[in-house]
């Protein structure tokens, strides 16, 4: 009897941490053929989208949604209804502000920014708590807001591509003793 229950044990551990970890990925395409239930990743890569069909907020069991490299520049107050949504994938859009649509996505574990023109993060982003991950990566942020000091699961920041000062990496890198943070080399700059 043991060894049956520590077998279904195993078997629902096992079963938690694949369905936390792994999601099949869909395109649009198929998953608008799919039970809306039954989707939980979305990819809307490479195309020329501006915002998002309607009828993918129906989605509401996403817990990826990526609609990286597109021409979205704002987001639908809708994405709030994505409240399971853990990955979200903004990176190489035309956002020139940060979307504080996603701040009510409380789940939300890894943000990509990258490769947009968002030069300030609002110090309003301490509402994501459970965000782990963040890539700015070829994003010209000027300055990271004070409030990633108060977001104590936040593991990664990628700052690469944009140059900063010896100073600001070093204040950073300082005040953030639990975040890998990947810079690029420092520039002879106060900044």
């Amino acid at each position: 009897m043991k060894k049956i229950a520590a077998v279904i044990l195993l078997l629902f551990i096992a079963k938690s941490t694949l369905s936390q970890s792994t999601y099949k990925s869909y395109s649009w395409e198929i998953a608008k053929t799919l039970s809306p239930d039954s989707v939980f990743s979305i990819v809307f890569d490479k195309g020329k989208l501006t915002k998002l069909p309607s009828q993918i907020y129906s989605y509401t069991n996403l817990k990826k949604l990526d609609i990286s490299r597109n021409k979205f520049s704002k987001l639908s107050d809708s994405i709030q209804l994505f409240y399971q949504l853990e990955v979200l994938n903004l990176g190489k859009n035309k956002f020139t502000e940060f979307p504080i649509e996603i701040l009510n996505l409380l789940k939300l574990k890894k943000l990509y920014l990258n490769r947009n023109d968002i030069s300030i993060l609002p110090e309003t982003i301490e509402r994501l708590t459970k965000l782990e991950s963040i890539d700015l990566w070829e994003t010209p942020i000027e300055k990271f807001p004070d409030a990633f000091i108060a977001m104590k699961h936040l593991k990664y920041i990628d700052s690469r591509g944009v140059t900063h000062g010896a100073k600001y990496q070093d204040f950073w890198i300082e005040s953030l003793p639990w975040i890998k943070i990947e810079f690029d080399t420092p520039c002879n700059c106060e900044n």
